[in-house]
C-alpha cells in the first residue's frame, strides 16, 4: 500500500514537472526572424534608381516562435548583417548553385529597435543597388542573420532568412538592335499589290524603319492560311534577349501568335519561343526565356488578328 501511494506521488511530481516545462510563459523572451530558413524571392526592375526590400524580427516567447505572443518588457536592439558564407551551405543543402549577391549590390541596415511592449520591430531594409552590379533574370541569394541584441536574449533557432534577388529589365527601355546590316532572306509569300498604295507589302518593308510601309502576306492571287513565315539574315552571331513586333498602323491583319527560331547556319533551326496574344495596335516587346546567340532569324506567324493574310510594319530585336 505505502508503495503505491509512493509511486502515485512521483508520477504526480512527474506530470507536474512535464507541465512546467511545456509551460511558454515561464521562459524568458527571444528575438527570431520570421520566414527565417525559407527562401523569400523578391523580383524588381533593375533601374537607375536603388530597390529596397524590407523584413522585421520579432520577440515572443522563449523557443515558441509566434505561439502566445507577448510584447517586448523593454526597448530591444538587434544587430543584423548579411551572411554570404552561408550561401554555400544553402547550395549543398537544397542542391542548388545560387550566385552570391555581389557585396557591391547591397547595404543592409545595421541595426533595428523592437520597442517596449512591441512584438515587432521597424522596418529592417535592404538597399539593392542593381544597376551595374547585377544581371538582369540572374537569380543572386543573400542571407541575413541577426547577430546580437541588447535588451533581450537571441536563440540559435530562426536566425537566418535566405532572400533571393532577381532583377529584370522593362523590355520597353531596352535598344533595338541596328538592322543596317541585316538581310530579309526569303518569306512564305508577299504582296506586290499593295506597293500601289505606297504601303510596299514586300518582305524588306518590315525591316525599313518606317510603320508606313508593311510586309504583306499574299491576298490578290491567292489566300495562303497561316502559317506565315519570314527570315532573317543578321549579318553575323548576335546575341539576343527578345524582340519587338508591330502590324501596320491601323491594326489590321496584325500577328497574334508568333513563334521565333535561331540559327548559326540557316538551316537547322532552335525554337526559343512562342508568344501569344499580341496586341492588334501598337508596339508588342517581349523578352525571350532565355538569351540566345545566333546569325540567322526566322519569325513564323501561326494566329493573326483577322487574317488570313498578315501584315508586319517593323520587325526588331534587342
Amino acid at each position: 500500500m505505502k508503495r503505491n501511494i509512493f509511486l502515485f506521488i512521483c508520477w504526480s511530481l512527474g506530470v507536474l514537472l512535464a507541465l512546467s516545462a511545456c509551460n511558454d510563459s515561464d521562459g524568458g523572451n527571444t528575438i527570431y526572424i520570421p520566414n527565417a530558413g525559407a527562401l523569400v524571392k523578391v523580383n524588381f526592375y533593375i533601374e537607375d534608381e536603388p530597390y529596397v526590400e524590407t523584413f522585421t524580427v520579432k520577440v515572443t516567447a522563449d523557443h515558441y516562435p509566434d505561439l502566445n505572443p507577448e510584447g517586448s518588457p523593454v526597448d530591444a536592439t538587434v544587430y543584423l548583417e548579411a551572411d554570404p558564407e552561408k550561401v554555400a551551405e544553402y547550395n549543398v543543402a537544397k542542391g542548388t548553385d545560387y550566385p552570391v549577391l555581389p557585396a557591391d549590390a547591397y547595404v543592409v541596415a545595421p541595426s533595428t529597435v523592437i520597442k517596449a511592449g512591441q512584438i515587432e520591430s521597424a522596418p529592417i531594409t535592404i538597399t539593392i543597388n542593381s544597376k551595374g552590379n547585377m544581371e538582369p533574370f540572374i537569380e543572386y541569394l543573400l542571407p541575413v542573420s541577426i547577430v546580437s541584441a541588447e535588451g533581450l536574449a537571441t536563440d540559435h533557432c530562426c536566425q537566418t532568412v535566405y532572400f533571393l534577388f532577381r532583377g529584370a529589365v522593362d523590355a520597353s527601355n531596352m535598344e533595338l538592335l541596328d538592322r543596317s546590316g541585316w538581310t530579309v532572306l526569303a518569306a512564305s509569300s508577299e504582296e506586290p499589290k499593295e506597293g500601289d498604295w505606297g504601303n510596299s507589302g514586300l518582305k524588306e518593308a518590315c525591316i525599313d524603319g518606317t510603320i508606313n510601309t508593311f510586309w504583306s502576306t499574299a491576298w490578290e492571287q491567292s489566300h495562303p492560311q497561316p502559317p506565315h513565315w519570314i527570315t532573317f539574315d543578321l549579318g553575323q552571331s548576335t546575341s539576343i534577349q527578345g524582340f519587338a513586333i508591330q502590324a501596320r498602323k491601323e491594326g489590321a491583319d496584325g500577328p497574334k501568335v508568333i513563334v521565333l527560331e535561331v540559327s548559326d547556319d540557316g538551316q537547322s533551326w532552335i525554337n526559343v519561343g512562342e508568344f501569344k496574344d499580341i496586341p492588334v495596335t501598337g508596339e508588342y516587346r517581349s523578352f525571350l526565356p532565355q538569351t540566345v546567340t545566333g546569325r540567322f532569324v526566322k519569325l513564323t506567324i501561326t494566329a493573326v488578328n483577322g487574317g488570313p493574310h498578315v501584315t508586319v510594319s517593323e520587325f526588331n530585336l534587342f
